[in-house]
């Protein structure tokens, strides 16, 4: 009888209070990073992508995601806010749960024109295919492109080259 009568309050507390656990707090590196929505493989805070450009690449990271089944995304911002941009990039792909949760295999591509900033944040579980070395040789291959203002073939050239480092040969 008196497991009985604890029960009922115990249901109820589940019920109004939820079963999830609570959320880890974010580290500090998140500190100056902005809540953004994410809106699709592709999300362009900043602008500089035409609709037909994303199209293309969002496209281009769905044939990735179906061939590997690894997650890559690529998020534009206007700024950065002080932040260094993987850890920008690390944070919101964190934030937006980009990848598997149990392989950590998400890859982050950001750009931030304004401050004139690259990063390519990636998850633990895809650290041997692509080491921090080789996302700066991929940010380094899409900066020409950038200088001349041409964002979607930056972008292109990013994640065609990343993902051949990681399984896509395509």
């Amino acid at each position: 009888m008196r497991r009985a009568a604890l029960a009922v309050p115990l249901a109820i507390l589940l019920v109004a209070g939820g079963c999830k656990a609570a959320a880890e707090p974010e580290s500090a590196i998140c500190v100056g990073v902005s809540q953004m929505t994410l809106q699709g493989r592709v999300t362009d805070k900043a602008n500089i992508l035409s609709a037909d450009d994303e199209r293309r690449l969002s496209e281009r990271l769905g044939a990735y995601e179906q061939r590997t089944t690894h997650q890559m995304a690529v998020v534009t911002t206007s700024a950065l806010n002080g932040a260094a941009p993987m850890e920008f990039a690390t944070c919101l792909g964190r934030r937006w749960g980009i990848g598997d949760s149990r392989r950590d295999d998400g890859i982050l591509v950001l750009v931030a024109p304004n401050d004139r900033q690259a990063g390519v944040a990636v998850g633990e579980g895809l650290e041997k295919a692509l080491t921090d070395v080789e996302a700066k040789t991929v940010i380094k291959r899409m900066t020409p492109s950038f200088q001349k203002g041409d964002y979607a073939g930056g972008l292109s050239t990013g994640i065609d080259a990343i993902a051949a480092q990681t399984g896509d040969p395509r």
